[in-house]
């Protein structure tokens, strides 16, 4: 599965089509601008704080903003100066580290007179796709600004205009680069730009992703006499070891009712399994079928972080579930006490026991730390993951930080 996460960044690089773009090597921009040592400045230096990853979710992205939003201390302007005039050549250059930077520097509101320039840089160096999406950088610091969200939403128009197969494939990357990083619950501007990327990618996925006719990437099936959608999963199972299962084979032919198959009908068949991947930060999971993401959840994780980031394998999926307590006591189904819902989706690991995804009736805790370490979902999205996602289905939990 984290070959699954590398390679969907890969596809995306390529999709962007940075070789084309960058005047140098974007791994080595930093390194070539400050003198080909391999090390940024030092830590005081306004520009390695700038650069140097993960940052609070709270605080400035500037160590310069004493006086205040949208102001300089005094004293600091020229510090200020010298910091932006290290990182925009690193922009220029399309340096995706920096161009985050940029764009949270943008989001903080400290640069005071630097704004306009600092924004000017971040302008994309043309029309097309790969250029607007990669003028955002490489992580979700561009959408915690207006600035930043319009850049993001002409993406999405571009994306949008773009054939299905190709709309789907550059919608599943801006999605997925927009919950790369922090999202807060009350980030409601942020959370609305998401919601609305994924609408529009929706819209594609289900016209294109989901449609039997449409077998890219999987095998035509079809239906026999005595066949049912398990009948048919297990098959695929058994005989060519896929992970799947008659939902999954549901959504992606659009079949609302598995118990009507006609003899004959032809059915696609994935021969990608589905994958999760949780964004901690973000507090999104995402449901991919090859690199293509086919649904996004808003979910509720561990309290104090306590979601480990590490991949699993769905071991178990429970229907009407007894909860067994951090105690030992055991809840039966229907009980207060017991916190699962309807659905439980039981995580195997080594070394991590007890995890899951579930639903709750503790709606206000989605999009927050408030769990013993499970999933929290909408009930309604429990109950579909629930029918899509397959025994042995890998669920990799990783925590991107973005600068805010």
């Amino acid at each position: 599965m984290r070959q699954f996460v590398v390679g969907l960044l890969a596809v995306g690089l390529a999709w962007w089509g940075y070789g084309r773009w960058f005047a140098v090597d974007p791994a080595h921009a930093s390194t070539e601008l400050l003198g080909g040592q391999g090390n940024m400045p030092t830590a005081g230096d306004g520009l390695a704080q700038m650069l140097g990853g993960a940052q609070p979710a709270t605080g400035t992205v500037l160590p310069l903003a004493a006086g205040g939003k949208g102001e300089v201390a005094n004293g600091d302007t020229d510090k200020l100066k010298a910091d932006i005039d290290k990182l925009l050549p690193l922009v220029n250059m399309g340096d995706a580290d920096a161009i985050s930077v940029a764009w949270a520097a943008i989001a903080s509101g400290n640069l005071g007179r630097e704004h306009d320039r600092v924004l000017d840089s971040l302008a994309p160096l043309g029309d097309d796709f790969s250029k607007q999406l990669a003028a955002l950088g490489d992580n979700n610091s561009f959408l915690h600004s207006t600035a930043g969200r319009a850049a993001a939403e002409k993406v999405l128009s571009i994306a949008m205009a773009l054939p299905d197969h190709e709309a789907v494939k550059a919608g599943s990357q801006l999605v997925y680069l927009m919950t790369r990083g922090r999202i807060q619950r009350g980030d409601l501007a942020v959370r609305a730009a998401v919601d609305k990327a994924y609408g529009k990618h929706r819209i594609r996925v289900d016209r294109w992703t989901c449609n039997p006719s449409n077998v890219a990437g999987a095998r035509s099936y079809t239906v026999k006499p005595g066949n049912s959608l398990d009948v048919i999963a297990r098959k695929f199972r058994r005989e060519e070891e896929l992970t799947i299962e008659a939902g999954t084979i549901a959504m992606l032919n659009r079949i609302t009712n598995p118990n009507v198959l006609r003899v004959g009908q032809q059915l696609k068949i994935p021969i990608a399994p589905l994958q999760v991947l949780i964004e901690k930060r973000s507090f999104a999971m995402m449901v991919f079928v090859d690199d293509e993401l086919l649904r996004l959840y808003w979910v509720g994780l561990g309290k104090n972080d306590h979601t480990p980031e590490t991949e699993f394998t769905v071991i178990a999926k429970l229907e009407k579930p007894d909860w067994t307590s951090p105690s030992g006591q055991v809840w039966a189904y229907g009980r207060q006490e017991n916190i699962l819902g309807e659905y439980f989706i039981k995580f195997g690991h080594k070394q991590y026991s007890g995890f899951g995804a579930h639903g709750t009736p503790q709606k206000e805790t989605i999009c927050t730390q408030s769990s013993m370490g499970c999933i929290r979902m909408f009930d309604e999205n429990i109950a579909e993951l629930f029918r899509i996602l397959p025994r042995g289905a890998k669920v990799v939990v990783q925590a991107t930080e973005s600068v805010r």
